[in-house]
């Protein structure tokens, strides 16, 4: 299969090069001038700088691949949202359009969990419908109509994925460097008591997954949106894991379920990620796993991996 990734600097984007070229893959990552590309090229895969902006770039780099992967992101929950946002909406349009264009078989968007609402406790699966409340939530939303609208008007084939929160090497700024980051202090924040349940994934499978959507058989009247989690577990699970990880019991902050705008301020949290914590977010992957894809990493797996790689690349 030949393939071409853009994003692939990022976190998850790497994983996915990775994946592919361990699985014996022809990849092309395609980077912007200012990217740093030292991992990319230690994989030894094609890495061709080009301007995003260009969408004749982007077409003549295109051609000549059959599936087109879009790992790109910009927006962060702490960052102004736009829902014209030149990465997830304005560089998604011209590159599912180029892939169209040039060539490509079939085009594959990793996209995020953060889409769904918070009003359900229970598994969510493909069919339930989100009720966006914030900007970064539409923002998602939005990318996907882009993509689906694409495929229906030109007859690319489209895919996308959406992965649990992840856990993996070569990790700067996720959700689990900054929680390991206040475990390396003794201030790893527990809300409530800490059992409320949450999806995660190493970030190995879904690198796993973006290689397997690349070549499956996808069904006939399957609208090619999945969702996938490696395990289920809880936020005092996830800190026992590390404790083990690291050999140190660290101390926690108890943080109130219930907190006033003046208390989230305090504990530098936000809305959306204080109901990350009092809500759970668990994920039916059924859909993926009866087609034939099976993760491969567990909790224990995945936090050994990601802790030993922080303590050796920050020193800790």
């Amino acid at each position: 299969m030949k393939t071409i990734v853009f994003g692939g600097t990022g976190f998850i984007g790497g994983h996915v090069v990775e994946q592919l070229q361990l699985a014996g893959h022809q990849v092309t990552a395609a980077v912007r001038d200012t990217s740093d590309t030292t991992f990319l090229k230690s994989l030894g895969v094609n890495v061709v700088r080009i301007d995003f902006s260009n969408s004749s770039a982007i077409g003549k780099v295109i051609e000549g691949h059959e599936v087109v992967y879009n790992c790109t992101a910009a927006a962060k929950l702490h960052t102004q949202i736009s829902l014209d946002a030149p990465v997830e909406i304005k560089l998604t349009r011209t590159l599912i359009e180029a892939a169209a264009s040039h060539g490509a078989s079939r085009f594959i968007q990793l996209s995020t969990i953060v889409i769904y609402d918070f009003q359900s406790n229970e598994p969510i699966d493909e069919s339930y419908t989100p009720q966006p409340e914030y900007p970064i939530q539409r923002l998602g939303i939005e990318r996907e109509k882009i993509i689906e609208e694409a495929g229906r008007k030109t007859g690319i084939t489209t895919i996308v994925l959406r992965p649990a929160s992840t856990i993996g090497v070569r990790d700067h700024s996720s959700f689990f460097a900054r929680l390991f980051a206040a475990h390396v202090n003794d201030q790893y924040p527990m809300v409530g008591n800490g059992d409320v349940k949450v999806s995660l994934v190493d970030t190995r499978d879904i690198g796993r997954a973006m290689v397997w959507l690349g070549t499956f058989q996808k069904p006939q009247h399957d609208n090619g949106i999945y969702l996938l989690k490696g395990f289920d577990t809880t936020w005092k699970q996830l800190k026992t894991a590390i404790d083990h990880a690291t050999g140190k019991n660290s101390k926690t902050i108890n943080i109130p379920e219930f907190l006033t705008d003046e208390q989230m301020i305090a504990y530098h949290l936000t809305p959306f990620v204080l109901k990350t914590f009092t809500v759970n977010r668990l994920w039916n992957d059924n859909k993926i796993r009866k087609l034939g894809f099976d993760t491969k990493y567990s909790l224990t797996d995945a936090v050994e991996a990601a802790v030993i790689d922080l303590m050796n690349r920050n020193r800790y």
